[in-house]
Parts: structure tokens; C-alpha cells; sequence
């Protein structure tokens, strides 16, 4: 049994399904967003060698997984990773790390925003409501479909977790059948340009690794769920591999699927702009376009209602060590949701959304690009989590940690060098992105050097809200 100890503050403990654990991670990870455009851009550094950059990136995103599980068997808070590395990292490093989960996980939430008005309003467009296409519409939507997604993430944890599910899954379903039937369609099932990677170079597809990283980006978000979940040292970590292995062999199947149906192969993948509308048109399922943007739709507040989740825990964990004022810190009476910390995420992940609308930004081009600075701060959490396993594990008492070393050391060089291809060699605005990241980290430590200076107590406390499991083995 775990130490006894109740660090829920009043959060619905011992309440979610390892389904629902589950469905919390893929829904963070939003594989058929991913799929609707990621290996398009693989395809154009490596050919036919897309799907095996993919196979390539989930192996690596495993052993991120390996160091992340490593602890999650032995800890689990509300705080995700910020209150899992804490007795290895200290306060400060908890501190950090937690600031770069928050910033990945509001900026995903606001970025894939922008993406699911988009596709609302596509799919309304199917019946002839255009009143969202114009710039004040989709404002108007995005504020909308944040209302429900903050509405349904402060209800009830669980009905959250499943509706991003079902959410998902219908995309899921939906990508998987059209890419199915144009597969078979194509008569290329059996396509040995891509078995022989024909064509194909190391460094494209090296480089190619580095988006199939950033399409895992989230899969480590069931963690968020460390007070409310069943069996938590169980649950978590299943679900954190879980979700990385079937993202990973759908993203493989649906990159393999879209090469070798579409006219031109990877190169006509690379220019299609639009691969699934542009699979449905050739192969004649028009008709299945309305019903691609609906899933593209559910696939992006899926991902909304998952970073809120994220988010929302983190603020409530600051809220209960005295970080953050103690309203944050406070479920509420009836859902048990922390619902005060979660409604402070409106404005969060809607001004930026509504800001680079107004000022005429494409909502797609909102979605890479508040997406990528999100994605930073996520990367910087798995990294301190891979460096610093080893070290949770040695004070754990944890005999042979051998094997977490050498993994984690692969998966924060492998970290390090999608950092640094973002950073070196970009062109603008994409340039930029890494300075957003940078001032963003830069806010949140100098706030936390505030509380330090003013309450020293609560400065130390940071990563403490969580329960250990005095069980672990050894």
C-alpha cells in the first residue's frame, strides 16, 4: 500500500478507470491531428522513409517513457512530472520543470484551439453556415468551444476523460477507415519503395525523426491524474507506454497508408497541403470530407480538455503548497475538479488565440505555431525527468539503476538535438519561437524567486503535494 498520507485537497481520489488514464494520454498526444498533417512534412525531407522515422521516433519517445515510468511506479501527484521529479531535482528544479509543463500545456490548449474552430467551422461550411469563416467568427467559435471544453474538464474528471475519448476514437475510426479503403483502393498494399526505403537518405531521415518526436509530444499526461486514479503506480505508467505505442504504430500505418495511395507518392504527399482531403477527392469519397473535418474538430478539444486537465492540476498543486494564493487550491464542493484553477485557463488559452486571429494570422498557422513553443516546454520537462531519474531512483533506494541511465541519456541527447535543429537553421517566424519559450521560462522562475524571497516555506515546499508509494520495489 502507498503512504497513507491524503494529498488530494479535495480532488475526486481513487476515481478514474485505467481506461480513463489512458484516454487522458491519447488524448494529449491527439494522434489524428497529428496524422492530418505530420507526415506530409516528414515526407518531404524523407520520402519514403517517413514511416520509418515515425518507428524511429516512438522507439526513442519509449525510453523518455522508460524514465518517466521509472518513477511514476513509486510517486504520483496532481502535478504530473513537477511533483514526480522532486526528490531528485529539489524545489527549484521541481519548480522549473512544472513551468515547462504549464507552458507546453496552455500554449498546445490555445494553439489547438485555433485548430478546432477552423475545422468547426469547415465542417459547418459542409451545410451551408459560413458565418464562422470571417475573422470575428472564428473568434466567436473558439470562445464557444473553450466554454464547453472548460464546462466538461471542471464537471467531472471522468466525464472529461471519456468524452475526449470518444472524441478521439471517432477520428480515429474515421482516419483509419478512408485511409483503409484508399489503400486497398490504391492496389498498392504492398508498396517496396517504402519497404526499401528506395530513394530515401540518412539525414532526411534523421531530420524527419525530429517532427515524429513532436507528434508523442503529451504522452506522458495521464501522470496529471496521480490523486484520482485508481491504482495510480499501475495505471500511470501502463498508460503512459500505452498511449506512446498506439500513436505510434497508428502514426507508421497512417504515414505508410498515405504514401503509397497517393498520386506521386511521397513527393505528391509532400505537396498535397491537405493529404486526407486530398486522398478523399482522388479515390471519390467526397463524402466523407464533412465527416474528416468533424473528426479533425473533436480530434483538437480533445486535445484542449487534456491540457486544461494538465494545467489545471498544476495550478492546484502551486495552490496547495502555497505557490500560488490558496483559492487555487481548492476542489470544488461538488465535482471535485480543481474548478477555480481551471476557469483562470480561459483567458489564458484563448487571448493568444484571439490575438493573432484579429490581427489576421491563419488559424492553422496559429496551431504550429503556438503549438511549437508549446512543445519546448514540454521537452524541457522530459528532459530533467531523463537526466534525473537515475538520481529519484538512488535516493528510492533502488539497487541496479544502471539500465535507467543509459536510456535516459539516449532520450535527452535525442531531446537535446530536436531542440537544437528548431533553434539553429530556421527561418521566421519560426526562429522566433524559441525566444517566446525563453521569456516565457524566464517569467515563471523570476516568479518563483518572488515566493522564495517573500515565503521561503512555500518556495520549499514546491513538488511536495503528492503521495509516494512505500511499496515499490526495490
Amino acid at each position: 500500500m502507498s503512504t497513507t498520507k491524503d494529498h488530494s485537497g479535495g480532488l475526486a481520489r481513487r476515481s478514474v478507470t485505467p481506461f480513463e488514464v489512458l484516454a487522458q494520454s491519447v488524448a494529449n498526444i491527439a494522434p489524428s491531428a497529428v496524422i492530418a498533417f505530420t507526415p506530409m512534412f516528414m515526407a518531404g525531407s524523407a520520402g519514403n522513409g517517413a514511416w520509418f522515422s515515425f518507428a524511429i521516433g516512438m522507439v526513442l519517445i519509449l525510453l523518455i517513457a522508460r524514465s518517466i515510468t521509472s518513477i511514476a511506479r513509486r510517486r504520483a501527484g496532481a502535478g504530473s512530472l513537477y511533483s514526480l521529479i522532486r526528490p531528485a531535482i529539489g524545489p527549484t528544479g521541481s519548480f522549473i520543470t512544472g513551468w515547462g509543463l504549464f507552458t507546453g500545456a496552455v500554449c498546445i490548449a490555445a494553439g489547438s484551439l485555433a485548430g478546432a474552430g477552423f475545422f468547426a467551422s469547415e465542417f459547418l461550411k459542409g451545410f451551408g453556415i459560413t458565418v464562422f469563416d470571417s475573422i470575428t467568427g472564428q473568434i466567436i467559435l473558439d470562445a464557444l468551444l473553450l466554454a464547453v471544453a472548460i464546462w466538461v474538464t471542471i464537471s467531472s474528471v471522468r466525464i472529461a476523460a471519456r468524452v475526449s475519448a470518444t472524441l478521439e476514437i471517432i477520428s480515429i475510426v474515421v482516419i483509419v477507415v478512408v485511409l483503409g479503403i484508399v489503400l486497398v483502393q490504391s492496389g498498392n498494399i504492398i508498396d517496396m519503395s517504402q519497404l526499401s526505403l528506395t530513394g530515401a537518405t540518412f539525414d532526411g531521415i534523421v531530420f524527419a525523426v525530429v517532427l515524429a518526436i513532436l507528434g508523442f509530444v503529451g504522452f506522458e499526461s495521464a501522470a496529471s491524474l496521480g490523486e484520482e486514479a485508481e491504482d495510480p503506480y499501475r495505471a500511470i505508467p501502463r498508460a503512459i507506454r500505452g498511449g506512446a505505442i498506439f500513436a505510434g504504430l497508428l502514426y507508421v500505418f497512417a504515414t505508410y497508408a498515405q504514401v503509397a495511395a497517393i498520386e506521386g507518392g511521397a513527393a505528391g504527399l509532400a505537396a498535397s497541403g491537405s493529404p486526407m482531403d486530398a486522398l478523399a477527392v482522388q479515390y471519390g469519397l467526397d463524402g466523407f470530407l464533412p465527416i474528416l473535418n468533424l473528426g479533425f474538430t473533436a480530434s483538437f478539444v480533445a486535445v484542449v480538455m487534456a491540457c486544461i486537465t494538465v494545467a489545471g492540476r498544476l495550478i492546484f498543486s502551486w495552490g496547495n503548497e502555497g505557490i500560488f494564493p490558496k483559492a487555487f487550491g481548492k476542489a470544488h464542493a461538488k465535482y471535485r475538479t480543481p474548478a477555480y484553477a481551471i476557469l483562470w485557463l480561459y483567458p489564458m488559452a484563448f487571448i493568444p488565440t484571439a490575438y493573432e486571429l484579429s490581427i489576421g494570422e491563419v488559424p492553422l498557422n496559429i496551431t504550429t505555431y503556438v503549438d511549437t513553443v508549446g512543445v519546448f516546454g514540454y521537452m524541457l520537462a522530459y528532459l530533467l525527468v531523463c537526466l534525473f531519474a537515475p538520481v529519484f531512483l538512488k535516493k528510492a533506494g533502488v539497487k541496479q539503476v544502471i539500465v535507467t541511465q543509459v536510456l535516459g541519456l539516449i532520450g535527452a541527447a535525442a531531446l537535446v538535438y530536436v531542440y537544437w535543429v528548431n533553434i539553429v537553421g530556421t527561418v521566421e517566424p519560426y526562429n522566433q519561437l524559441p525566444v517566446w519559450f525563453a521569456a516565457s521560462m524566464i517569467v515563471g522562475i523570476g516568479l518563483f524567486f518572488v515566493v522564495r524571497a517573500r515565503n521561503p516555506k512555500a518556495a520549499a515546499a514546491a513538488g511536495t503535494f503528492a503521495d509516494d508509494n512505500t511499496e515499490a520495489v526495490k
